[in-house]
């Protein structure tokens, strides 16, 4: 038989007297301990907002087509497109303080990764169509010019430069159409607005056909030969984009003696839109 004997839990009054002397300094070193770890462990930093930017770039142009017109000129006409390839869309809201102002002031809505966004100031402005396009339009958001092929003189440039975008050529989204006249109301508003709304959604260009007004570069005068026409988006830098290096593209041609265009060689071009 033991010489030891035991209470219904299992311990001694000895036992029983030694742990509750040591159960409060185990308890408090236990607490030290954990304060420490808790105070001396990396600071986890705040979630940061991540702008989802636009990226703009030019489709090769195409559809060209040489136009003697009946005053005796000769233009290049030629379809271009606009593309949005970056994870944000490009979105600029037009303002003017009353009706009597010829411009509008605008201002590229930036969202992020969270749901929100943030309104930037640029230097762009809004014009009135004027032209038969009977809504307002971004100045010169697209710039074309003609060189020779030879020694890169500039031989022409851009008629048009008023230019109303919205979702209507499909660059590689998997979703609809966003920015439209009848879902966002985009390039609204009528002579008397004094604001308006456009946008360019991810994996979505604007494309102006070769008839549209405007869309051509006048070549009056020059002879058969080389040349190459260099297309740019944004190219005065007013919006924030993701990638500025991929707004160009260019298409080497030749004119004929009997007004044709033969398409030589392509530069590079805004990349099909991939969505993440």
């Amino acid at each position: 038989m033991s010489k030891f004997t035991y209470d219904d839990e299992g311990l001694t009054p000895a036992k029983k007297v030694v742990l509750a002397s040591v159960a409060p300094i185990a308890l408090a070193l236990l607490i030290a301990l954990l304060t420490l770890v808790v105070l001396n462990a990396p600071s986890r930093p705040a979630y940061a907002q991540t702008d989802r930017l636009p990226d703009l770039g030019m489709a090769y142009p195409k559809s060209f087509l040489i136009e003697n017109t009946s005053d005796g000129r000769k233009l290049l006409r030629f379809a271009s497109t606009v593309v949005n390839v970056g994870a944000g869309p490009l979105e600029l809201h037009g303002q003017r303080p009353d009706s009597s102002a010829s411009e509008m002031t605008v201002t590229q809505r930036i969202f992020d990764d969270a749901g929100g966004y943030r309104d930037v100031p640029t230097s762009a402005i809004m014009i009135w169509g004027g032209d038969g396009h009977n809504h307002w339009h971004v100045k010169d958001l697209e710039y074309f010019q003609l060189e020779r092929l030879d020694n890169g003189v500039k031989v022409g440039t851009y008629a048009k430069h008023g230019f109303c975008f919205f979702d209507n050529f499909n660059y590689g989204s998997p979703d609809p159409a966003f920015y439209t006249p009848k879902l966002t109301q985009s390039c609204g508003g009528g002579l008397s607005a004094t604001q308006t709304m456009m946008g360019l959604s991810p994996g979505w260009g604007d494309k102006y056909g070769r008839a549209l007004v405007g869309q051509y570069i006048d070549i009056t005068g020059l002879t058969p030969g080389q040349y190459r026409l260099i297309g740019t988006a944004d190219a005065s830098d007013w919006f924030l984009e993701s990638d500025n290096a991929n707004n160009v593209t260019w298409v080497d041609i030749r004119l004929t003696a009997t007004d044709k265009v033969r398409i030589l060689a392509r530069g590079p071009s805004a990349p099909q839109y991939t969505a993440p």
